[in-house]
């Protein structure tokens, strides 16, 4: 198994998720419009930084990327009902090696694309799914417009993080939960043999 997406869906995917710098101290008092749109908005401002250098640019991202995004409950989500199989003592390790393969393969493809523009076109609670909004990013070197549908939910903290995010058609979280449920059907659910995966890839 190679954990692998189309270009364009990870470009976009990590175009809009990170922001450089945090205009409002306390997101509790943002809307889900307001969350979506600040951190699109800083993170295109950060790919547009010509003063910053490829290697400063996957350092903001990773770092601010880790704040934002619900990595321990996208972790368990992509692992299905093979869930169930993960071990307190696997935990911390499997969470840890979701972030190393995110900040790590990601990041690193992100740091090389334009800047763009960026409006928010709605949102609609789905209860317990969470909120989606609706977007439209327009890429500088792409004059063709794409739709992104973010998937937000709150912590324990009421705080929103990131949950999803649908490009092209696509839900990223979901795609990751088929690839890692596929490998583990054929392996007899073994949550050790997918880190190993993981790790093999990440050491590449």
């Amino acid at each position: 198994m190679r954990i692998a997406m189309n270009k364009k869906i990870i470009v976009l995917l990590l175009c809009l998720l990170f922001p450089f710098k945090l205009l409002y101290a306390d997101f509790k008092a943002l809307s889900p419009e307001e969350y979506v749109g600040l951190i699109a908005q800083e993170t295109l401002d950060v790919l547009g930084d010509k003063k910053s250098n490829s290697d400063e640019k996957i350092k903001n991202i990773t770092s601010i990327f880790l704040s934002n995004l619900a990595v321990r409950e996208i972790s368990l989500f992509v692992l299905g009902p093979y869930r169930r199989n993960l071990t307190s003592d696997q935990k911390e390790e499997y969470i840890k090696l979701i972030k190393r393969f995110v900040s790590e393969i990601y990041s690193i493809r992100l740091a090389s694309f334009p800047s763009g523009d960026f409006s928010v076109l709605s949102s609609t609670d789905t209860g317990r799914s969470g909120i989606i909004v609706k977007t439209l990013i327009q890429f500088l070197d792409d004059p063709n417009p794409t739709k992104i549908d973010w998937r937000i939910i709150k912590n324990k903290n009421g705080d929103f993080k990131i949950f999803d995010i649908r490009v092209i058609g696509v839900w990223m979280a979901q795609e990751q939960r088929s690839t890692f449920t596929s490998f583990l059907s054929k392996n007899n659910g073994n949550i050790d043999k997918l880190m190993d995966r993981l790790k093999k890839q990440l050491d590449r």
